[in-house]
């Protein structure tokens, strides 16, 4: 069985255009991916999310790991669905439906 990994990747888009962080972001996506990684492929369902933020960071947020605070994952939730409804192409919304659908059914499996 594979297992899901969600990663949320923040990019810092201060002082640019909304068109240009589109372009910035449908960049990355394209260069930078891991989910068609070839050897993670192979154990791993990957998810990736990239949020324009005004910081850049990297953060697993599924699974989470035993050691990981609980509040600092409540916040990156928060700031994920802030950004969600701030997107006036809901772009973000489908990403994290399908993610959320996703976590839904491992638990199921898991049960």
């Amino acid at each position: 069985m594979k297992e899901l990994i969600i990663i949320v990747y923040k990019i810092d888009v201060d002082k640019l255009s909304r068109s240009m962080v589109e372009q910035m972001m449908d960049n990355l996506r394209a260069t930078y991916h891991l989910s068609d990684d070839e050897e993670l492929k192979e154990n791993y369902h990957i998810r990736e999310i990239y949020l324009p933020s005004d910081e850049t960071d990297v953060k697993i947020i599924y699974p989470i790991p035993k050691y990981t605070i609980s509040p600092e994952i409540n916040d990156l939730v928060s700031e994920i669905t802030n950004k969600i409804k701030e997107d006036p192409t809901n772009g973000f919304r489908s990403q994290w439906e399908r993610l959320v659908r996703e976590l839904k059914i491992r638990q199921i499996q898991n049960v």
